[in-house]
């Protein structure tokens, strides 16, 4: 995004925990100079995606690069992410999670709810059936956002009509909050959590 007057421009990532983009946007930053500034997300998807539109609203409002900046990292510091998985074979596959975990939630036909964590996606909890999965996820958001505003996102892989009824029960609970977005999650992050999931992402306001 550009910022007030094009003085500069703004990317912000994926977690550099999740993948290589931020470390190489990094590095394009620094050979194009003090006018591109690259920030990590330490999130993904609409945990990103509300980073970036806070950010673009600073710009659009006139603010220049270094406040546009300091407006996306402060929002990194009030977002969170949490999804449910059907199996953990893809994460452990790619690497994302690490082993001893993503077999165990496997070898117990476990539900498990992963959060994104400083970036890292980590092994929050693992529950006995998928439905009891998703309740936990909607406490966890319910404890985090509490009687405030916030930014709701919910992602679904292959699964609309989960995820329509998780944004359902997030908007009755969290009235302030709504109407909650809901979207796809992105083929790259599908394909390592797999069909079925069902995700949200919270931006504190």
């Amino acid at each position: 995004m550009a910022a007030s007057g094009g003085d500069g421009v703004l990317g912000v990532h994926l977690s550099a925990e999740l993948s290589s983009t931020f470390s190489a946007a990094e590095e394009a930053a620094r050979q194009l100079g003090d006018g591109v500034a690259v920030v990590d997300s330490r999130s993904a998807a609409m945990g990103t995606g509300f980073i970036a539109l806070a950010a673009a609203r600073a710009a659009a409002g006139g603010a220049d690069l270094q406040t546009v900046l300091s407006v996306a990292r402060a929002a990194v510091d009030r977002t969170h992410a949490y999804i449910v998985v059907q199996r953990l074979d893809n994460l452990r596959r790619s690497g994302r999670l690490g082993g001893p975990a993503a077999w165990l939630g496997t070898a117990l036909s476990l539900k498990p709810l992963l959060r994104v964590d400083n970036g890292k996606l980590v092994l929050a909890q693992r529950v006995r059936t998928a439905s009891k999965a998703v309740s936990t996820m909607l406490d966890q958001v319910q404890g985090v956002v509490g009687d405030r505003s916030a930014a709701i996102a919910v992602h679904h892989v292959a699964d609309p009509e989960g995820a329509a009824g998780l944004a359902e029960v997030l908007e009755r609970r969290l009235p302030a909050c709504s109407p909650v977005i809901v979207t796809d999650l992105g083929p790259v992050l599908a394909l390592h959590v797999g069909a079925g999931a069902l995700a949200v992402a919270v931006l504190e306001e």
